[in-house]
């Protein structure tokens, strides 16, 4: 009845605690499979698998290195079950989760929907204030304090790592755009099947919990690759919603203001996030005005580092192709 299907690349600590996570379900072994595609790791992520193979109903694939879209459609053309869930190798499921998901699906039979599940931050990481701003301040990971349970929403929640769809929907109308390498491949994907009615149904009792902290270098980064990602999307897709998505529209115009001073931006937020985590380790606690300040640190700093990813990316694709001979041949990892 259901595929999980997790796309990994060295982390195979993390993958066995959601593999773990998934030998507790309520929903019987009978009715759910589990596919790890193995995205060219080269740490001990077969040996995971391997040991888990005995104790689910799973199947093991690797491939080079291609990235995540790739990856996804490796798992989808592998898979059995009428319905795919994509679940993240850095999120592990609550008992419920995979019932939860079938259930709505029994809900909501036309091909054309999908389901939402809720993660949550696991309570070891709860509490650092970067992984709260950006999944309930600033809503750079997730974005759910506006959602309701039940709520029919639309493409741009198709959210990869926590959504499940009709496997047939896919397979007849479209798979993964294998250009995007991390970042905006679920969006971009969805848009398409926006065309052919996809409605994604947000069941907030289908819940998982992200385990793996990021800190303030490594969500910069992600922010820089996700900038690049979305201006890829916005040159396949010229629709206006796109490009709002995208925040593309004035982004030559931002990055013009604040491309400047963006050593000084990310200076000063990493600055103030090593403050909040100093005073947080020695039991000081964060005071309302240090909180304040640390956010609008952490607003200019992602911000800039998207708009940066959106103007590196846009400087790469349109260099004069003269300006590309004699250069090695490279593939950029989106």
């Amino acid at each position: 009845m259901l595929s999980v299907v997790i796309c990994t690349y060295n982390r195979a600590t993390l993958l066995d605690k959601v593999l773990d996570s998934l030998c507790k379900q309520t929903l019987p072994a009978h009715d759910f499979e589990v596919l790890i595609i193995n995205d060219g790791s080269v740490d001990d992520t077969q040996v995971v698998a391997a040991f888990y193979a005995a104790k689910l109903p799973l199947r093991y694939a690797y491939q080079r290195n291609a990235g995540l879209a790739s990856a996804k459609n490796h798992g989808l053309f592998a898979c059995r079950g009428d319905v795919v869930l994509f679940l993240d190798d850095d999120d592990i499921a609550t008992e419920t989760l995979l019932e939860e998901h079938v259930k709505t699906h029994a809900e909501f039979p036309a091909e054309h929907f999908a389901v939402l599940g809720y993660t949550a931050l696991s309570p070891d990481i709860s509490g650092d204030p970067l992984m709260h701003f950006v999944t309930e301040i600033g809503c750079f990971l997730f974005s759910y304090p506006s959602l309701r349970h039940g709520d029919a929403l639309d493409y741009t929640y198709f959210w990869g790592g926590r959504s499940s769809c009709k496997r047939s929907l896919l397979l007849e109308f479209g798979v993964f755009n294998p250009v995007f390498r991390f970042g905006a491949e679920d969006i971009e994907l969805g848009y398409r099947l926006s065309r052919l009615g996809l409605q994604v149904i947000y069941n907030k009792n289908a819940v998982s919990y992200t385990i793996r902290k990021i800190d303030f270098d490594a969500f910069c980064h992600r922010l820089e690759r996700q900038g690049a990602s979305s201006y890829v999307c916005s040159q396949i897709h010229a629709a206006p919603e796109i490009q709002q998505w995208a925040g593309t529209a004035d982004s030559e115009q931002s990055w013009a203001t604040i491309g400047g001073h963006f050593e000084a931006i990310i200076k000063s937020a990493r600055c103030l996030d090593s403050m909040a985590n100093l005073k947080l380790a020695t039991g000081l606690g964060l005071d309302e005005e240090t909180r304040n300040l640390l956010y609008r640190g952490y607003w200019a700093a992602f911000k800039a580092c998207k708009i940066k990813g959106i103007q590196g990316k846009k400087e790469s694709l349109n260099k004069p192709m003269e300006a590309l001979v004699g250069q090695e041949k490279t593939v950029d990892a989106i």
